[in-house]
């Protein structure tokens, strides 16, 4: 690779002659050079102009030295006519201008001067040498160096520095010149070395195809190999070569998210789910197949350009605008969220139909576009509905249910706390027995006494007003809500009317039967300012009245508060039972429905009391959750199931998990997660071998703690199950949302399921709802072979109930594993 000036490649180059790097190399060369050129010839200058006036000093004095005796003795003798020699000997120093010799009384003896000489450059001179200078000598003799008179002596500087001046000036000029020299050399040398071979690799590199570079067109000549230039070749020729392969790699992921694009957009094209790309105003940009059937468009038809808000329900309109503003405020580069709505969308046919719409920024966009996932949901909410109303109504009467009557007392109450307008009004809770209906079940069947349910519950709805609730607890007991009392005296009116509504006979199925209510009032807030309380107190009343025959109505009196002091008792006793350790577990097996054999047991707790032998947990679970006794209780259970673990472990006894009840004040108290995790370390239980069952309606009341508190249970390595369930009020959407594996039946579905429709189409429902999100599902309260049948039929995973084995003792559960163990395995 040569260097030619005449490369038709060197001719291409536009680079001006000032601004070549060889010319600016030359030229800083240049000036530092000549800066330090002048500096030097200064330095010298101005030495040589020291010199020169030492020179010119030691000369005068010379002179001077010279005629000083015979100035003295023209002096001393007042000879003229020597003095006048002794000048004319002066200036034969030709920059001698004036010389003057007088005697001690200052008269001239000899005086001469010529005019000195003039030149330019006197400004010069008189910066170098000073003004004309002048020299005096005292002239003396004798020992005594007596004073005889004065010799002066005025030279010229002018003279003198005219040769200094010439004499630096070809100093100065020799500099420059030999600088300037230089410079040319110098550029000529950057130029060859430096200049042309940088325009050569310039030329190289602009033949290179930046869409494919060949690393080998750039070539470094031997003589560079080790200099910088050979080391930008070398270094320019790797960073072709590195952004050569980038390249290769680039169009290979540039094919490669081509064909993933491909992919996701015939995904996209082929999903169920309608997918939509729309503007921050809901303006539709893009869409997938499966919009136009959700719409209701033809095959010719396109929402595109059109704006979602065509599509929705007016009413629901401001829903959507306000979740897309949120949306547009958020900035997806720090924080992605996702927004889930449902909104009703009236389709083309004018047909409306449930749509969850999952809405999503999408970051890096060049313009702000939001992504929505479109699913038609209506089947699902109606579905979801129905199973919520079936979860919060009785199946025979279809009058709310407990749950839903107390979900009904607590919004009354709370309006009056909340209320200030409010506070002083009542609520009233009307308790009504049916006097004599088991009587009426016995003798004439479940379906005559199903059929007066029905009955009653049809006279009851006629009774009540707008503002009243009637709702069946169970049984044959009923409850009224009045949210808003206005006297005690409405309450004793709706009361009769019950009873009056009551008296005439019923004809169920050509028998004519007489039932007659009994009827407990509590009213909030004198008799209490809770559920639990109204409902107890209400009940006290209740059977105040069918104490006195039935057919009446009692209002709660304090006088009838004997069962709270038999609370208190009962209160009382359990501190002592927690002190004394008289509480003892018993152990309920679970039976896996496919292979018969027991997969789990249910702990139990007893109290043993040393006075009244066994007291019903119905009894003292309720005093304990009401004290806060039940914290210490579960605490106890909890240490006892995990002793028992490790002692059968120890005993060889086949292990299955043990399922222990939290209550409701357990789970919300906050302190159970440290408390179960520092049992399962002392007593090193696996974690895994633990169910902790928390009733349905406990978990919905606060479904954020309650997650959070799961959560952190589950970590632990606990299993989770729902008590109870489809006692409750919950939905689907926050079934989801719980760490649970699996969910029990409640048992009074499963007590009917095989006489009554409702019960079996809801148990049915539950298990596939169930299996769809991976939990497992046991029924409880089996106590037929019909009915684990039917429940083995309906692909239900476990059941427990007296049909398998009432509540063990240990001693007695470890036989009853061991029997159904060994049973399962000798079975085919």
């Amino acid at each position: 690779m040569g260097f030619g000036v005449s490369d038709e490649n060197l001719d291409q180059q536009q680079l001006k002659w000032l601004d070549r790097l060889s010319v600016k190399q030359a030229r800083i060369a240049v000036a530092i050079t000549l800066l330090i050129g002048l500096l030097l010839s200064a330095i010298q200058i101005t030495l040589d102009l020291r010199e020169e006036q030492t020179l010119i000093d030691r000369t005068v004095n010379q002179v001077l030295a010279t005629l000083r005796e015979s100035a003295t003795q023209a002096a001393y003798g007042l000879d003229e006519n020597l003095a006048s020699r002794v000048i004319a000997g002066l200036f034969e120093y030709e920059p001698v201008y004036e010389a003057v010799l007088r005697d001690n009384f200052d008269n001239v003896l000899a005086r001469h001067s010529e005019p000195p000489s003039s030149s330019s450059r006197s400004l010069l001179t008189r910066l170098m040498f000073g003004d004309n200078q002048e020299y005096d000598v005292r002239l003396e003799t004798g020992p005594t160096r007596e004073l005889v008179g004065y010799l002066s002596v005025q030279i010229d500087t002018n003279l003198i520095a005219e040769g200094f001046i010439n004499r630096a000036t070809r100093i100065l000029a020799s500099g420059i010149l030999r600088n300037l020299l230089l410079g040319l050399v110098l550029v000529a040398f950057f130029y060859a070395t430096l200049t042309k071979p940088l325009l050569r690799i310039s030329a190289t590199l602009r033949k290179i195809n930046p869409q494919h570079p060949d690393p080998q067109s750039i070539v470094v000549p031997a003589k560079h190999d080790r200099d910088e230039l050979g080391m930008i070749l070398h270094t320019t020729r790797n960073l072709i070569n590195s952004i050569s392969t980038n390249l290769t790699k680039l169009r290979v992921t540039e094919q490669q998210v081509r064909d993933r694009e491909s992919q996701l957009n015939a995904i996209v094209q082929n999903v169920a789910d309608g997918i939509l790309t729309i503007s921050p105003t809901g303006r539709i940009v893009e869409y997938n197949a499966a919009i136009r059937p959700l719409l209701g468009l033809m095959r010719d038809e396109t929402p595109q350009g059109r704006a979602l808000q065509e599509f929705i329900a007016p009413r629901s309109i401001p829903t959507l605008e306000h979740t897309l503003e949120e949306l547009a405020a958020y900035d997806p580069s720090i924080e992605i969220t996702e927004k889930r709505i449902i909104l009703p969308i009236i389709r083309i046919d004018q047909r409306e139909i449930d749509v969850s719409f999952a809405f999503r920024p999408i970051p890096d966009a060049a313009t702000p576009l939001i992504t929505a996932v479109l699913n038609d949901i209506t089947v699902r909410k109606r579905y979801e509905e129905q199973l919520v109303y079936m979860a919060n109504h009785d199946t025979l009467t279809n009058l709310p249910n407990r749950s839903m009557l107390e979900h009904s007392l607590s919004n009354a109450l709370a309006v009056h706390q909340d209320d200030k307008d409010r506070r002083h009004g009542a609520t009233a809770v009307v308790f009504i027995d049916l006097d004599r209906f088991k009587v009426i079940n016995d003798s004439l069947g479940h379906h005559v006494g199903d059929l007066l349910l029905k009955a009653v519950a049809l006279r009851l709805q006629k009774v009540i007003g707008r503002q009243e609730i009637v709702g069946r607890l169970g049984g044959d007991e009923f409850l009224i809500i009045i949210p808003d009392l206005k006297e005690m005296q409405d309450a004793a009116n709706l009361s009769q009317a019950v009873l009056d509504a009551l008296t005439p006979a019923f004809d169920i199925k050509g028998r004519i039967l007489f039932v007659t209510p009994s009827i407990g009032i509590a009213l909030y807030p004198s008799d209490g300012e809770d559920f639990p309380t109204l409902m107890r107190n209400a009940d006290t009343a209740m059977y105040s009245a069918k104490s006195g025959g039935g057919g009446t109505y009692h209002f709660f009196t304090k006088t009838m508060n004997e069962s709270a002091m038999a609370r208190l008792v009962i209160e009382n006793d359990l501190r002592e039972a927690l002190a004394k350790n008289q509480f003892e577990l018993h152990y309920q097996p679970k039976v896996d429905l496919k292979t018969d054999q027991i997969c789990g047991l249910e702990a139990l707790i007893r109290w043993k009391h040393p006075g009244r032998g066994y007291i019903s947990p119905m009894q003292f679970i309720p005093v304990a959750e009401e004290t806060g006794l039940i914290g210490k209780i579960g605490e106890w259970v909890f240490e006892e199931v995990c002793r028992q673990i490790g002692e059968w472990d120890a005993a060889n006894v086949p292990p299955v998990p043990i399922a222990i009840n939290v209550s409701p004040r357990q789970l919300m108290e906050g302190r159970i997660t440290q408390t179960i995790a520092r049992i399962l370390e002392q007593t090193n239980t696996p974690a895994a071998r633990i169910v902790l069952e928390v009733t349905e309606t406990v978990m919905m009341q606060e479904i954020k703690k309650s997650a959070t508190i799961l959560e952190e249970l589950r970590h632990l390595g606990l299993q989770i199950a729902v008590d109870d369930f489809g006692t409750g009020y919950s939905s689907l959407a926050y079934l989801k949302r719980l760490p649970i594996n699996s969910i029990k039946i409640d048992r009074s579905f499963v007590r009917d399921i095989t006489v009554d429709s409702d019960d079996a189409a809801i148990t049915r429902a539950i298990i596939i709802m169930g299996h769809n999100l991976g939990l497992q599902v046991v029924a409880e309260g089996v106590e037929t072979i019909e009915q684990m049948d039917f429940l083995r039929d309906s692909g239900c995973d476990e059941v427990q109930g007296f049909l398998i084995a009432t509540p063990l003792p240990a001693h007695e559960a470890v036989h009853h594993i061991i029997r159904l163990s060994a049973k399962a395995d000798i079975e085919p």
